[in-house]
């Protein structure tokens, strides 16, 4: 006895107290149903699949395209003229694993001659699904455009037109735009829950630049979580956050979109008037002036010198043997928060040294100065069990900008083409993700 099986799609109504009225029924697929030896024949191949999927979802998608056209439409000139059919017209749909052609109705008003759209893309906003503008723009903004076309290759078992690299790059710059205005009208959310104390890190990567004449353009980033927000892991791991909000810019705005999205970050945060904030950077101006924003929303700011940028500036200051402890001793000064102890020393290292190794250590001093008065005690901090350094949670520029942006060499960027991106890398850091994605979608379909 030879078992079979068949897979049909039927399409029927059902009222309470009423037979069912079947409307129409298909036949998808059908084969043999044989014992598997082994997991090359347990199940449908990877083609059979995509083929199952096509099939069924090209049912169910023209019993939707009827449902369309089952009332009466009117002139939107003529007001009370009902348009009247005129044809049908083939349109081009795309979902997430499939493509599909959809015969759509031409309406035409017998009066004025008006004619209402005929293509998927003129009656529903789009000739793509609502998932694959999301798929295409997660991707478009964790992988390069040409891998993620590969990868949607890969999972749609062959090459689709509608996923080449060109199509993920507009999909993406298009939805990173719509988030970025979403980030703008967040500025004025109030956070449901206060926060006693907030901490903010704010950083800058730099992007190599298609720009003539410049080499490099530096993009923005932040990120604002709660102190009980950090989770440590294992030692020699970074910690984890287990609630955060991103910020990232890359528009030469003199920072009014990255103070406005940082502010935003901050607000879901729960940044209110009595919240402590404490604010490390790197030390560069750029970075104090988005941190200053905050200063009027929240009752105090203590602004911290990081001192993974610190210790790192002195690291990579290499001495001749017998100077090498004198250097140490200034990175022990400033470890324990006494700039002025450590200012003398490095004064007395920079006129003793050898006039080659003058230079980077001036660069420390003029450093140290441009900051002192937000070097503190980090020695304390760290007993006190207070944040000290970016360093400890996961680094914001490495997840937002250098993951992505970074990756190959010869990646070059715009400011206008990188700043979707990061405004797509922000809102997933942030888990703002599955909040923001339809309003980008539906409004790029407006």
């Amino acid at each position: 006895m030879t078992k079979k099986f068949r897979i049909c799609f039927e399409s029927y109504e059902s009222n309470p107290g009423h037979e069912e009225i079947v409307h129409s029924k298909e036949i998808i697929m059908n084969g043999l149903i044989e014992k598997p030896v082994d997991v090359f024949n347990f199940g449908l191949f990877h083609g059979d699949q995509i083929k199952l999927l096509h099939d069924c979802l090209d049912a169910f998608l023209k019993e939707q395209i009827a449902l369309i056209y089952s009332e009466p439409q009117y002139c939107p000139k003529c007001k009370d003229i009902k348009l009247s059919r005129n044809g049908k017209r083939v349109s081009d749909y795309h979902d997430v694993f499939t493509d599909h052609k959809l015969e759509i109705c031409r309406m035409r008003c017998p009066d004025c001659k008006y004619e209402s759209g005929s293509t998927i893309q003129s009656v529903l906003g789009n000739s793509m699904s609502a998932d694959l503008i999301k798929l295409q723009s997660e991707l478009g903004a964790t992988h390069t455009y040409r891998e993620s076309e590969e990868l949607f290759s890969v999972f749609s078992g062959a090459k689709r037109s509608i996923n080449n690299h060109d199509r993920i790059k507009h999909t993406s710059e298009l939805v990173g735009e719509q988030v970025g205005v979403l980030h703008r009208m967040e500025s004025q959310v109030i956070a449901a829950e206060p926060a006693a104390e907030l901490i903010i890190n704010v950083d800058g990567g730099h992007i190599n630049t298609t720009e003539d004449g410049k080499r490099s353009f530096e993009a923005m980033t932040a990120v604002v979580y709660r102190p009980e927000a950090l989770v440590s892991n294992e030692p020699g791991t970074r910690n984890t956050l287990t609630s955060k909000h991103c910020a990232a810019s890359a528009l030469d705005d003199g920072q009014q979109q990255m103070i406005n999205n940082t502010v935003a970050a901050a607000l879901k945060q729960g940044l209110f008037p009595d919240t402590k904030v404490t604010a490390l950077c790197d030390g560069a101006q750029n970075c104090w002036q988005i941190v200053e924003a905050l200063r009027p929303l929240c009752a105090s700011m203590l602004l911290i010198l990081d001192w993974f940028h610190l210790a790192m500036k002195i690291q990579n200051i290499s001495l001749p043997d017998e100077f090498k402890s004198r250097l140490i001793r200034v990175k022990w000064h400033l470890w324990r928060g006494k700039t002025e102890y450590a200012l003398l020393r490095l004064d007395s290292l920079i006129k003793e040294c050898p006039k080659a190794y003058r230079k980077r250590l001036e660069n420390l001093q003029n450093y140290i100065m441009n900051n002192q008065s937000k070097i503190v005690d980090y020695r304390a901090r760290q007993k006190a069990g207070l944040v000290f350094t970016s360093n400890l949670a996961e680094s914001t520029v490495e997840s937002l900008i250098n993951q992505r942006c970074k990756g190959q060499q010869h990646m070059r960027w715009s400011r206008e083409g990188l700043d979707p991106v990061l405004q797509l890398r922000a809102a997933m850091g942030s888990n703002d993700w599955n909040n923001f994605w339809k309003f980008a979608v539906r409004n790029i379909i407006k």
